[in-house]
């Protein structure tokens, strides 16, 4: 199966936030790259978020709408 990288990150926290993201939407997606055992430090081993190439724009869209939520949704109360 053809993967792309929908988007890079450079911490496993949030690649896995991130991925749990677009499941939530229905997308399929998987974490890849990064070898924090031979480089350990995260700018030299990205984190790359993969989707299937039918799903790339869909999943732009769900991040897209991601990084625009704000970060206190909880906190109205």
């Amino acid at each position: 199966m053809d993967l792309v990288p929908v988007t890079t990150v450079t911490d496993a926290g949030l690649a896995n936030v991130v991925r749990g993201v677009l499941e939530q939407a229905g997308i399929e997606a998987v974490v890849g790259g990064g070898m924090e055992d031979v480089y350990p430090t995260p700018a030299a081993n990205p984190l790359r978020i993969l989707v299937r190439p039918a799903d790339l724009a869909r999943a732009q869209d769900v991040l897209a709408q991601y990084e625009t939520m704000p970060d206190d949704v909880d906190d109205e109360e």
